[in-house]
């Protein structure tokens, strides 16, 4: 959200929906002193969704013995060679 300076703020917030999430970063807003004057109906509040990541770790010999064994479709077949495997 901008202040009436121009400055954007932003809060992290968890929610399900989009309108959760817009309530949440309101009602965070409205405990800061300097938002009053910015949380008028004309404000646009920007949601940003952000997916928790995913981390792996693929051990290298998981890698090769995938990348040398049978391919089970062609999509497989396909995705093996542009990875390096099978020529």
């Amino acid at each position: 959200m901008k202040d009436v300076d121009g400055i954007t703020h932003t809060v992290d917030v968890q929610a399900a929906t989009l309108f959760e999430a817009a309530a949440a970063a309101v009602a965070s807003f409205r405990e800061q002193q300097w938002a009053a004057p910015a949380l008028t109906p004309n404000a646009i509040l920007r949601v940003e969704v952000a997916l928790p990541a995913v981390v792996h770790d693929v051990p290298l010999k998981t890698l090769d013995r995938w990348l040398n064994s049978p391919s089970t479709s062609p999509r497989d077949d396909l995705l093996k060679r542009k990875a390096g495997g099978r020529r």
